[in-house]
């Protein structure tokens, strides 16, 4: 009768510990949780309340996000009120570019029919994009698909 005994006063034991156990870490996993959910509600009411700063350009029309263009600029363009143009091509693709020439780094490209916002031209015909960028004026025109 003592090992009986023995063993419902062990297992009665481990029964108080594991409920003690699991009583304290139940406490525990609540604080937690609130925790977490204070830390995720106080990082996504900046993201949603305040503004972003930094400048970055979004290039819709090129299929991609592109920083700024950092191309200095080292010739005349006359500024214009943004226009809608297409783009005008049989094959391929136009060229962006972050300069108005050839000789530039290509950012991107555009397909036939495109619109391009156009917001300044450079006397070597080339227009610069909303975006900063450049695009060769032989290539647009102010119809689509003329």
């Amino acid at each position: 009768m003592k090992r009986s005994s023995l063993k419902i006063k062990t297992i009665a034991v481990a029964l108080a510990m594991g409920m003690i156990l699991s009583a304290s870490a139940c406490g525990k996993k609540k604080e937690e949780e609130t925790t977490t959910s204070e830390e995720t509600t106080t990082e996504t009411t900046p993201m949603v309340t305040v503004p972003t700063t930094e400048a970055t350009t979004t290039l819709m029309e090129y299929g991609s996000t592109l920083a700024p263009n950092d191309q200095s600029v080292s010739w005349t363009e006359e500024s214009m009120d943004p226009k809608v143009m297409y783009v005008n091509i049989t094959s391929g693709y136009l060229k962006v570019r972050k300069g108005p020439g050839t000789d530039y780094e290509q950012v991107g490209s555009l397909t036939a029919n495109m619109q391009v916002i156009v917001v300044a031209k450079t006397d070597t015909n080339w227009y610069k994009t909303q975006d900063g960028f450049y695009v060769s004026g032989d290539y647009l025109s102010l119809t689509q698909g003329g």
